[in-house]
Formats: C-alpha cells, structure tokens, sequence
C-alpha cells in the first residue's frame, strides 16, 4: 500500500481550515497555525506564521519540515473585507510567497484556497470594481497571490470558492461569516430593501463541499487546474434568497413583510439618511457584493459539474443548504 500523502494545511484554525480537518481523507494532515488551534483529524499542530520568511521556522525546523511534506494546502489568508490594502501584503500576498518557497524546498504541490471574486478582475471581465468597493484591496490581493504562484514555477492548483456558508447538511460552521450575519439582518426584519444588479445570481457554496474537491485533488495527486467551487447557472437569485429567509424567519415565529429588491443605482436605493448605522452597513455590503457579481457577469463560473465527477463532490441543493445554515446561526 502506497503512503499516505503527508499534508501541511497553513490557517488551520479558520473557516476553511477547521472545516479540511474535519473531513475524512486519505491524507496526513499537518496543522499549522499560530495560535491555538481545534486539531480535529491532524496528526500534529505546527507552529508556524507564513507571514515570515522560512514561515517563522529555524533553517533546521524548516528543512526538517520540507523534508516531510508532500502537498501544501494554502488556507491562511486576511478575508475580513474593508480593510487597507496594506494590511493584505503579509499574509495574503507574501504569505503565498514562502509558501511557494519551501514547497521548492519540498517538492511539493500548492492547492491555494483563493476566491471567485477575483473573475472580477480577470482579463475580458465585463466589468470592474470601483476603488470605494470593500472587497477591492482583498480581491486584489489574492489575484497577487496567484500570480505568484504562476511565476514561482512550483506545481500548484488553485481552488476559487465564492461565500462560504455552513456545511451542507448540519449548516455547522466554525465562525460566523458576512453570509451569515446579513441573512440573520433581513430575517429579523432589518432590510428596508436589498440592492441587487438585475440578472446577478447570489452565490453561495458550502464549505463542505470545498474541503471535499481540495481533499480529493490531494488524494489523486492532481497538481494544476483552475478550480471555480460556485453554483454558477444554478445559483438562486435574490428572490428565492428572500423566501427562504421568510420561510426560517416564520420557524422561529416572526412574520416578514416583502422586501423590496432594488437596483443599486435606483434613487430609492440612495435613501439611506436616518437609517441606523449597521443598516447602512450591510446596504453598503450588499451593493458591493452585486458589483462584484455583476463584474463578473452576473452568473460566476463555475466548475461544479467537474468537481462532482472528477472529485466526487456532492450534489447539493443551494437553496438546502442555505436553510440549514440559517438554522444553525438561529441555535438548530
């Protein structure tokens, strides 16, 4: 029987790490993190910060380090959106630079976590993101990244995810996202409108089923591909976002009024004096979102139909899996 790939998966202690480690996999799993950390399947915890040159390690502890490790999955990032764009260059944008770096020590293969986003910045995109938008330094930053990795000539995939929600079945998360925090907003009867570009398509995919499709292209030893994990075409729009959120606000005993869903260049939509300041926030949010999506076509692309076959990722209906994450933010 052939050895079981040894893997070192970097922001073990995030979202998408914690969910990697909680999926069954025919790998060795390495835990790196800075601080503490749920080990769930990994074999061990390293410390380690990317942000610093030999990812924090002695030349010894780096060496020893490489001489062990057969893949890198590359999950440590800043995601928070809003941020300067500086605050992105240690770990999203020189964080992938020692990565690529001692995977060329290790002989290694990258699989870097990105974001669907960045089809908005991609060549032939139909549009662009303002420099106001609070995703632009993010998105961009992880666009860098990427070309990192092409440039450094190590093997590496790329796997773009658009919003992260819950697992697919139970909705559990390690930590509640933007996805999360909006939808429990409008089910508590907060949204005076929701501004969405006509034709956008509202993206969310399980964390789940990412760890999946990363953990499988691990196992087969598949070490390049450009790999959307959205819903694309199949996505639900606003409207059927809105039922939902209708449907579970009604479970837990509250009667929504509709909700008028507006473009966001509508006068209507600019209406926002003496609305509260987290109100204002999230139509803030909101609005930015759709230009992303709208940049990119209003329908993401997608590789769901080859991540189902290729990596045996399963079917899973959006909309399900919405209402469960919705569930388990509201406590089951």
């Amino acid at each position: 029987m052939s050895r079981r790939p040894v893997v070192l998966l970097t922001g073990a202690s995030g979202v998408v790490g914690q969910s990697l480690l909680r999926e069954e996999a025919e790998v060795t799993l390495l835990a790196a993190a800075r601080g503490p950390v749920e080990a769930g399947r990994a074999a061990r915890v390293v410390r380690c910060d990317v942000s610093q040159p030999l990812l924090g390690l002695t030349a010894d502890a780096h060496r020893a380090l490489a001489a062990e490790v057969d893949a890198v999955v590359h999950s440590a990032g800043l995601t928070e959106w809003g941020r300067p764009a500086a605050d992105y260059e240690p770990v999203n944008v020189e964080g992938t630079r020692h990565v690529a770096e001692f995977a060329a020590a290790a002989g290694a293969t990258v699989h870097f976590m990105s974001t669907a986003f960045v089809a908005a910045l991609l060549p032939g995109a139909p549009g662009g993101l303002t420099e106001s938008n609070v995703t632009t330094p993010y998105v961009r930053s992880k666009l860098r990244a990427e070309q990192l990795l092409a440039e450094s000539g190590v093997p590496h995939t790329v796997f773009r995810p658009t919003n992260l929600i819950g697992d697919a079945v139970t909705g559990r998360t390690s930590r509640g996202q933007i996805v999360q925090s909006i939808s429990d907003w409008i089910c508590r009867g907060r949204a005076p409108f929701v501004p969405v570009h006509a034709g956008n398509r509202i993206d969310v995919v399980p964390q789940d089923l990412l760890s999946i499709a990363v953990l499988r292209a691990v196992e087969q030893g598949v070490d390049s591909g450009e790999f959307w994990v959205t819903y694309g075409p199949e996505a639900m729009d606003m409207g059927e976002a809105l039922r939902i959120c209708t449907e579970h606000a009604a479970e837990r005993g509250r009667t929504l009024t509709p909700v008028p869903v507006l473009d966001p260049e509508d006068p209507r939509a600019r209406e926002v004096a003496g609305l509260s300041p987290m109100t204002r926030t999230y139509l803030s949010v909101l609005r930015d979102v759709s230009e992303v999506t709208r940049a990119g076509g209003g329908v993401l692309p997608t590789s769901m139909p080859e991540l189902r076959d290729r990596f045996g990722v399963p079917k899973v209906a959006d909309t399900e899996a919405y209402r469960a994450t919705l569930r388990f933010a509201a406590g089951g």
